[in-house]
C-alpha cells in the first residue's frame, strides 16, 4: 500500500546533503493495477491498453499489464523530492524505463547525493535515484539537480 503523507516535508538546508549521503529506501507495493488505473485518471493517461487491460497486455506479447514508465517515475521524484524538503527546488530531473514493473512487484526507491555545490549564492545538489524491484532488479534509473536554500540565510 502507498502511505498518505499529510504532513508537510521537513525543512532542509543545503548542508545537510554531503556528498554520499544516502537517502532511507522507500518501499511502495506490493503494486497493483489499481495504482496504474488511479494515475491514468489522474492525468488522463489511456492512451496505452496495455497498463489497464491484462487481455490487451497478452495480445500485444507481453507477460501481463505493465504499471507505466511515468508512473514508476512520478513516485520516485514524489519521494525525493519529500526527503529534500520543503524548501527544495527540482531543477532537472529525468529517468529511463529500463524494466518492468507489474502487479505484486514491490518498488524500493534509492537516492544518493552525487555532487554538491554553490553557484551564484544558491545551494546545488545532483542526486542519482533509482527504483530497485524485489530481485534487486533496476527499473527506473533517474537524476536530478535541486536547488536548496543555504543554512546561514543564502536565497532559496
Amino acid at each position: 500500500m502507498f502511505k498518505v503523507h499529510t504532513e508537510a516535508p521537513a525543512a532542509r538546508f543545503f548542508e545537510d546533503f554531503p556528498v554520499g549521503l544516502q537517502m532511507p529506501t522507500v518501499t511502495k507495493g506490493p503494486m497493483t493495477a489499481g495504482h496504474q488505473v488511479r494515475w491514468a485518471g489522474a492525468c488522463d493517461n489511456y492512451a496505452s491498453d496495455f497498463h489497464h487491460d491484462a487481455g490487451a497486455a497478452k495480445a500485444a506479447g507481453l507477460p501481463g499489464l505493465l504499471l507505466s514508465g511515468p508512473f514508476m517515475a512520478c513516485c520516485m521524484l514524489t519521494e525525493v523530492q519529500r526527503w529534500l524538503g520543503c524548501h527544495a527546488r527540482t531543477e532537472s530531473f529525468w529517468d529511463r524505463n529500463s524494466g518492468t514493473t507489474m502487479p505484486g512487484d514491490m518498488a524500493h526507491i534509492q537516492a544518493t547525493v552525487q555532487r554538491a555545490w554553490v553557484e551564484g549564492g544558491l545551494g546545488k545538489v545532483e542526486i542519482d535515484c533509482r527504483i530497485v524491484n524485489q530481485d534487486d532488479k533496476l527499473t527506473t534509473p533517474g537524476g536530478l539537480i535541486a536547488v536548496l536554500p543555504l543554512r546561514d540565510g543564502g536565497p532559496p
